[in-house]
């Protein structure tokens, strides 16, 4: 607390603009970017903002991704749950991003090659520009990259929008190439919010990050994605709980630091936990269920792909008949994770199991599924413990089965990745896992804008097109429509 209470003080003089104008004028241009600032309280800031706020948090992270793979629904914002469009939802993380952690990170990095860095602090700028980086492509696709955030650099207002492949064969060199920069020590200090300096973890990041990139490329290289994968692993991933990446939130000073769940959760009375992840808790016997989904509240989850009025029609139930998402995972000061150790060993899981040695994938299986389930006791409140006895017992009665393994696997990520919904929704579209249902079953609904398909990306925001117009219009003929069912450079499972 003392740490953060003092970054705060220090963050206070660095001023950032954080206009809602989305043209590129304001989104490469840092007007206060400055050389004469130390880079440490730079790096505390991207972290921070990293983790995200409340506004992006909301509309696309929860209200598009979030219900597009079933996991939370909110029937006062059903578009995605219905695939329909409001363009808002899903552009406020693309413009808060090139508004604010792509301008941060592309400014520390022109910073320390001004003085001549090449060590420690670059290599963890490096690896954090990837990390941010591949939750835009992921989502959005093809994207300015190789130029974005320079216009207070090199000029570049209105930069091209580049190809995907080539941004991840890009992320992945930054990553191997971040990672060997790191020594065996930082001079961030306190501004290090995410290890505190401890570079043994940034590398184990660094490496657990190329593991994730290299797994989304399986279906479409599948030597390359192999030849990444097994240099993440050789390197060195997260071993342990002790080595996840996540934010530590405050209720305060100033809202500076709020976990955006938790500042969301009273706004939005209509929130719910999805049918799909309850009833899939509730018939695996998993004691997640009473941690996600609030014990305290009605015993089922929200059903998918059903506006307010059709509840009440057909089923005669509304929001109130569900439970909402547990308050005690959803304070003011809950942690925000980036990268679990559980994520990390299931994507090893699934890389044995591909590669038929299974006795790898069953250790690393349950080893990803002992982690998450003992993550909300360890990071979230001491009162989720779950003891190892009833791990061990989950464990028996739902045994990884080789015959079935990447649906296992897949289906145990998509629960680890409750919260970052980014996340579940790519590992979703690349891995075919969970097998979702369109609507969630239900008959397709007549608003739906996607053929009755489930929306495979989300929507560039369509003021591009009148302030970067020839940069889009040439994305648009080399990726696709700018729609919900053109399908990212990986994604063709």
């Amino acid at each position: 607390m003392k740490k953060l209470l003092t970054l705060f003080i220090i963050l206070s003089m660095v001023v950032y603009t954080t206009s809602c104008d989305n043209g590129f004028e304001d989104l490469n241009v840092d007007p206060t970017a400055s050389v004469d600032l130390d880079v440490n309280p730079k790096f505390a800031y991207l972290f921070l903002k990293s983790a995200g706020d409340e506004f992006e948090h909301s509309y696309t992270n929860i209200l598009c991704a979030g219900q597009l793979t079933q996991q939370v629904i909110d029937t006062d914002f059903p578009q995605s749950s219905i695939y329909t469009i409001r363009e808002d939802l899903q552009a406020a993380w693309w413009i808060v991003a090139y508004q604010n952690t792509i301008k941060s990170v592309v400014d520390i990095i022109a910073q320390l090659e001004s003085e001549g860095n090449v060590g420690t602090e670059m290599g963890i700028a490096r690896i954090w520009k990837a990390y941010i980086f591949h939750t835009i492509v992921d989502q959005y696709g093809d994207t300015p990259y190789f130029d974005a955030g320079k216009g207070f650099l090199t000029g570049t207002i209105r930069p091209a929008y580049d190809d995907a492949q080539k941004i991840y064969m890009d992320m992945l060199n930054e990553l191997e190439e971040g990672v060997a920069q790191l020594g065996s020590s930082s001079t961030l200090g306190t501004a290090d919010l995410i290890y505190g300096g401890d570079t043994a973890k940034w590398k184990k990041f660094g490496n657990s990050l190329m593991l994730r990139l290299a797994m989304r490329i399986k279906n479409v290289d599948a030597a390359a994605s192999t030849a990444w994968a097994n240099k993440a692993i050789t390197g060195g991933t997260m071993d342990s709980g002790a080595d996840t990446a996540f934010m530590t939130h405050t209720n305060g000073p100033e809202q500076l630091n709020q976990n955006a769940w938790g500042v969301y959760q009273p706004r939005y009375v209509n929130a719910r936990i999805g049918a799909t992840l309850y009833d899939w808790l509730a018939d695996h016997g998993d004691p997640r269920l009473n941690i996600l989904a609030d014990p305290n509240g009605p015993a089922a989850g929200n059903r998918f792909g059903l506006e307010k009025d059709q509840l009440l029609a057909i089923y005669g139930e509304s929001p109130d008949s569900y439970a909402r998402v547990n308050p005690a995972i959803t304070t003011l000061t809950s942690p925000w994770v980036f990268i679990s150790y559980a994520q990390t060993a299931l994507l090893e899981a699934e890389f044995a199991a591909s590669a038929g040695n299974h006795s790898t994938a069953e250790t690393k299986y349950n080893d990803g599924v002992r982690a998450n389930m003992q993550i909300w006791g360890s990071h979230y409140d001491a009162s989720l413990t779950v003891d190892n006895s009833t791990i061990d017992d989950y464990l028996t009665a739902n045994p990884y089965v080789a015959s079935e393994g990447e649906r296992m696997i897949g289906e145990q990520y998509w629960a680890a990745s409750f919260f970052d919904f980014f996340e579940s929704f790519s590992n979703f579209r690349r891995s075919g896992y969970p097998e979702l249902q369109p609507f969630g079953g239900e008959a397709a609904h007549p608003s739906t804008t996607t053929n009755g398909e489930i929306p495979r990306r989300l929507m560039y925001p369509s003021t591009e097109g009148s302030v970067n117009a020839d940069n889009f219009n040439a994305v648009l003929q080399a990726q696709g429509p700018n729609n919900q069912i053109t399908r990212v450079w990986w994604d063709v499972k």
